[in-house]
């Protein structure tokens, strides 16, 4: 638990925002995908402190910023969108597993939905550092184009394509219905690596194309947490038990097994956000 100085809390588009906080130099820096918890008050109101995934790390001189892209939601979130710069934030982390980069990936598709762009952008900055000739693409859509934001900033880091469940820009459906269309096309490389973040849902439609295609992915939940410390078990997500996968990123320390081991389920604050795409049960998971 450490106090994080607000550099800059700005309105990027609707009710978007991005926070940058200076990051102690005793703090331990996070990993794409690993996520803070944040106490969003000045008294017990909200209860509870809200999870925010890292979207990317600054470095200014001897300085590192940590920049949050969140949307304003609730009571919690609206408190953080009237922070000023100087005032200082409550916050635990880094929390959690994060993606894994394997060193030869030479192509990345990257689809997300809203505010699910904001793991993922650390993603592209991560396989570029290690492999400058990557070639990285980005899905990116909401429900209208009026919701559709982090365009240029998109297009900063790769090739991107732009879905609205309306139509009202760029293709019309949504992220997985545009992958399809794109790889039937043959506008994206034959192989590639997928990571994503949205919708549940969402994620479920991206599995099947992983598992038809065999293409490796790897998806950020975003299921609601209560303590983030896995206390609380609220944030558990049922996995198949034949494909999970543990080594030294994802060790999995909080499974829980029923009797007769054939099912199971994982606590996304501990275990997660981040799984391999096969890994979740989808069809119990998604109603």
């Amino acid at each position: 638990m450490m106090e994080y100085q607000v550099i800059e809390n700005i309105n990027i588009s609707l009710s978007y925002h991005k926070l940058s906080l200076e990051i102690p130099p005793t703090a331990k820096l996070p990993l794409p995908g690993q996520f803070y918890t944040v106490r969003c008050g000045e008294t017990k109101d909200p209860l509870l402190r809200r999870p925010f995934s890292m979207h990317r790390l600054i470095k200014r001189g001897e300085a590192v910023h940590l920049e949050i892209l969140y949307r304003v939601v609730g009571k919690g979130t609206e408190w953080l969108s009237r922070c000023k710069v100087g005032e200082k934030l409550n916050a635990i982390g880094p929390l959690g597993n994060g993606f894994i980069f394997q060193e030869d990936v030479a192509n990345v598709i990257l689809v997300a939905r809203g505010i699910g762009i904001a793991p993922l952008y650390g993603v592209a900055e991560a396989v570029l550092m290690r492999n400058q000739g990557a070639r990285i693409f980005i899905l990116m859509g909401a429900r209208t184009k009026e919701r559709v934001f982090y365009e240029e900033e998109c297009r900063k880091i790769g090739r991107a394509f732009f879905y609205t469940d309306d139509g009202s820009k760029g293709f019309q459906g949504n992220g997985p219905q545009l992958l399809m269309h794109l790889m039937e096309r043959k506008k994206l490389p034959q192989r590639f690596c997928m990571y994503a973040c949205g919708p549940s849902h969402m994620l479920r439609d991206l599995a099947d194309i992983s598992e038809k295609f065999d293409l490796p992915g790897q998806v950020a939940l975003e299921e609601h947490m209560g303590c983030g410390l896995g206390a609380c078990l609220s944030c558990a997500c049922p996995l198949r038990a034949s494909y999970i996968r543990r080594d030294k990123h994802w060790e999995k320390p909080s499974l829980q097994w029923s009797e007769d081991r054939r099912q199971v389920y994982s606590l996304i604050c501990k275990d997660g956000p981040v799984y391999d795409i096969q890994e979740v049960n989808w069809n119990e998971w998604v109603v």
